[in-house]
């Protein structure tokens, strides 16, 4: 596509390209307007807009002088924000400023055009990230790149429902790949049991804040490896460790191939909990401390948010499915499996106790929070076996009642009646 001569079509590009838009109902009006019916089907993603509107047809919608006023004004606003001094966070964040949190989570809501979420723990954890962007506070997620996505529900012609997953194409969505230092797609390797798994990263820009996706369709990999990353929450226990194998280990090592040295390590439910087994071995191998220590450490790092309020919702995977693919984990903390499997384990005196994430989490992280005031107390009760000698109270897991980043959910014409009236930092 031939650029215009003050650059229109790359300043288009640059604003699909930072999920910004997605609460701002100026930028997204930009697009619509571009081709309506087009902006409809492809689920209002100005990335697949772009790729799929023929390029004479964006240059004539264009070519108006209000409309290029409204892509430069707008283009301004995304420079000003992305390089944001003025913030929340840049007054108050301390030592975070230096080495931000990382926040790990199997799925990510940022808007129905990147379908890699199901339901609320993936909005909250969407909504974490615009809202930390909008405060100025450094965080970096941490997630997979579903290449079908989450499932879609048809009802077919006789009336019975019907699931549908659809490939995904990278280039219809706003991510861009992480360049290794050769200029190729930067990439690393996981083990599992029998042999290493390699995962693709990619980044994906929300606002002031980065997301990493983790990707294993890699040629290296076979093909029953590289459908891995296909589906959130997909196939059987097997695949649903790996998965989080993947996610856990994979996230943290991710965030090594970047430079990120994070201060925190938000575990979004037990899903990345392999993280923190991940995080001591990290310590074990490149600062020479006991496991004891550096699990010591790894808890003093780490926060742990739960969302499920039934046992049912937590995995527990067999003793010899976790043995299998936590003993690279295990020989490389410097622990007998058996020691690493009891971390996960509700009955560690039973060496045939389940393992189960969550459990790790909760063992491993210096604080813990339900998503609300009830769930909170849900939470203790339920989890109350993991502490002897103390009461239902005294459990120590808390509450921070779910909120939402309110420009994402707050209708545009809502939107613009506040400005109007408030003025533009009314929030």
């Amino acid at each position: 596509m031939t650029d215009t001569p003050d650059g229109t079509f790359q300043k288009l590009r640059e604003l699909a390209q930072n999920l910004w838009w997605s609460w701002q109902p100026d930028i997204r009006a930009i697009f619509r307007e571009i081709d309506p019916a087009t902006w409809s089907v492809t689920y209002h993603n100005p990335v697949a807009l772009l790729q799929r509107v023929d390029p004479e047809e964006v240059a004539r919608r264009v070519q108006d002088l209000e409309m290029q006023t409204r892509i430069n004004q707008a283009h301004r606003r995304l420079q000003t924000y992305t390089q944001g001094g003025d913030s929340w966070g840049i007054t108050h964040g301390g030592p975070i400023l230096a080495r931000p949190v990382a926040y790990f989570s199997a799925e990510f809501g940022l808007h129905q055009s990147l379908p890699i979420y199901s339901g609320g723990l993936g909005v909250l954890a969407g909504d974490h990230l615009k809202s930390m962007s909008d405060l100025g506070i450094p965080v970096v997620g941490v997630g997979l790149l579903y290449h079908q996505g989450y499932v879609h529900q048809l009802i077919d012609e006789n009336g019975w429902q019907q699931d549908l997953y659809e490939p995904i194409a990278a280039a219809d969505l706003p991510v861009e790949p992480v360049l290794a230092a050769d200029g190729g797609q930067a990439r690393f390797s996981v083990e599992l049991p029998g042999r290493d798994v390699f995962l693709r990263l990619w980044r994906v820009r929300v606002g002031r804040s980065d997301l990493l996706l983790l990707d294993a369709r890699d040629d290296a990999n076979a093909p029953e490896d590289q459908e891995l990353t296909a589906r959130l929450y997909g196939g059987d226990q097997e695949t649903r460790i790996q998965q989080e194998i993947l996610l856990g280990v994979g996230g943290h090592r991710a965030l090594g191939v970047v430079g990120i040295k994070p201060s925190v390590l938000h575990l979004n439910e037990g899903h990345s909990a392999f993280a923190l087994l991940e995080r001591a071995r990290e310590i074990v191998q490149r600062q020479g401390f006991e496991p004891a220590e550096a699990l010591r450490e790894v808890a003093a790092m780490s926060v742990f948010t739960t969302h499920t309020p039934v046992e049912a919702g937590h995995d527990r995977f067999r003793t010899d499915l976790a043995s299998r693919h936590l003993e690279p984990l295990a020989r490389g903390i410097g622990l007998p499996i058996e020691e690493v499997l009891a971390l996960g384990s509700e009955r560690p005196e039973d060496p045939n106790a389940p393992f189960c994430p969550t459990v790790l989490a909760l063992k491993l992280s210096r604080r813990a929070n339900g998503v609300a005031a009830l769930h909170g107390r849900v939470s203790r009760k339920m989890w109350q076996h993991l502490y002897p000698g103390r009461t239902e109270e005294e459990v120590p897991i808390g509450h921070i009642t779910n909120g939402v980043h309110v420009r994402t959910w707050l209708a545009a014409d809502m939107h613009g009646l506040l400005i109007q009236h408030l003025g533009p930092r009314w929030l």
